[in-house]
């Protein structure tokens, strides 16, 4: 699906390689140095897709069996290089991700010399012209491309369905405000490529990929207003089933609250599990026996927005991640983030399940009139809660209470859009946990924006 796209600079001139061609502006140039009959290479690499230097990336010096890495500025030097002919390449997830080889043609350097290289990635408008073909009916020029690897073996997923999501707001006089949801979709090659070309720029979507049984979660992205914009992605898809509960996974990190002297005791789970974890006095937190794959993780803290982060988790690696929680503030919506709030309640079955009216439903007007701060200022809305015996789902996924009441101090009143209570007899399937408890779903801003 993809071509190997490679970048060569050369002594004296600079070559390409079709379909795209080289980013280098500088071919390797001598600087005078102190007379020690040794050589060195210097050099930048640029991220020109996203605008920075490439840092953390692996150069290795073919010619010296040399291997060093880029710093913060994408700067690497290697000194000490007897007089001969040498190649750089360059190594790094994003290329790997882009299917992109970023790498010299060989040149040689003479004694009491310094060659300055000069390397790029090339722009999101050059890859997307390399890598989409003219598509009729297309809504934008930007693209989402990638691949799906095994989070354990690092081999490439063949055959598996990557699918984006997203729902198009259209406000008119007309015809008011259309909501209307999008779902397109690619299947990776034989060496788990993947490509979703077409796509509108100013986009908030999630990305998934699904083989058989087993699905990643649905992670998070966003395309810039730019004309043309590229997003690049790795998913690690498991080949268990996605209801598998626990693996050799660890993930470990910190949560940061907002304005706050102290980050402890905030809740982070990982979404679609019962695994949960809370920070102590520093905001530390560790998981371990995690299953594989792209996963997302979820922080709450009372006051404070809710945040999740994708996290790709393999045994191979212990991953870290830093999570900030800004403080909460309910502020008033314009229409057109209003009718999203009403896209997505769509979107989640709230409106259908309302409709049939089996449950007690409290719609996003009714908590404007309530102004709740707790989660048990809205239970005293409903008739028949008994706190006892009550389960909870929160943004479509269950709720695990540590201790019992403490959703009232992790999920703000102030924070919810739309609730749902069901007696056990009525509760609809999806719903449906051990313990014939009433059965609360409650719905979010972070699932329902706008809300």
């Amino acid at each position: 699906m993809f071509r190997q796209l490679q970048v060569f600079v050369a002594v004296a001139l600079i070559a390409f390689a079709p379909p795209l061609g080289a980013q280098d502006k500088t071919a390797p140039t001598s600087v005078p140095v102190a007379k020690t009959g040794k050589a060195q290479i210097v050099g930048v690499v640029v991220d020109s897709l996203n605008g920075r230097y490439l840092s953390d990336a692996d150069v290795v010096i073919e010619g010296a069996r040399v291997t060093l890495q880029t710093d913060s500025l994408g700067e690497f030097k290697i000194d000490s290089l007897p007089p001969g002919t040498y190649r750089v390449g360059v190594f790094h997830p994003l290329l790997d991700t882009l299917g992109i080889m970023l790498a010299t043609r060989p040149f040689h350097v003479g004694p009491d010399s310094s060659s300055f290289v000069l390397l790029a990635v090339p722009s999101a408008a050059t890859i997307i012209l390399g890598s989409c073909p003219v598509q009729s009916g297309a809504k934008g020029t930007s693209a989402v491309i990638g691949h799906v690897n095994d989070p354990e073996t690092l081999q490439p997923v063949a055959g598996a369905e990557v699918s984006i999501a997203w729902t198009e707001i259209e406000v008119s006089k007309e015809f008011g405000v259309r909501r209307t949801s999008r779902l397109v979709r690619d299947t990776t090659d034989g060496s788990g490529a993947f490509k979703i070309c077409g796509l509108p720029s100013s986009l908030r979507a999630t990305l998934q990929a699904r083989r058989g049984s087993a699905v990643t979660a649905e992670i998070p992205i966003s395309l810039g207003n730019k004309p043309a914009k590229l997003f690049a992605r790795t998913l690690l898809l498991s080949h268990a089933d996605s209801g598998t509960k626990s693996g050799n996974a660890t993930v470990s990190g910190l949560v940061v609250l907002e304005g706050s002297p102290t980050n402890a005791g905030s809740r982070v789970e990982l979404i679609g599990s019962d695994i949960v974890a809370m920070t102590n006095e520093k905001g530390e937190f560790t998981m371990r026996n995690l299953p594989s794959g792209s996963k997302v993780l979820l922080a709450r803290h009372l006051g404070f927005g809710a945040e999740t982060v994708p996290v790709d988790l393999s045994s191979r690696q212990q991953k870290r991640v830093t999570i900030k929680l800004q403080k909460f503030m309910a502020v008033m919506e314009p229409v057109v983030i209003t009718a999203r709030r009403l896209a997505a309640l769509d979107k989640v079955g709230f409106s259908q399940r309302q409709k049939f009216g089996f449950g007690y439903y409290i719609s996003p007007e009714q908590l404007q009139n309530i102004h709740p701060n707790h989660i048990a200022d809205i239970l005293a809305q409903v008739p028949g809660v008994q706190d006892k015996c009550v389960q909870y789902w929160v943004d479509d996924m269950p709720y695990q209470e540590v201790e019992p009441g403490d959703i009232n101090y992790f999920v703000s009143g102030s924070e919810v859009v739309a609730v749902e209570v069901y007696q056990n007899l009525i509760t609809p399937a999806r719903y449906m946990r051990p313990g014939g408890c009433t059965m609360v779903v409650l719905w979010t801003r972070l699932k329902i924006p706008g809300g």
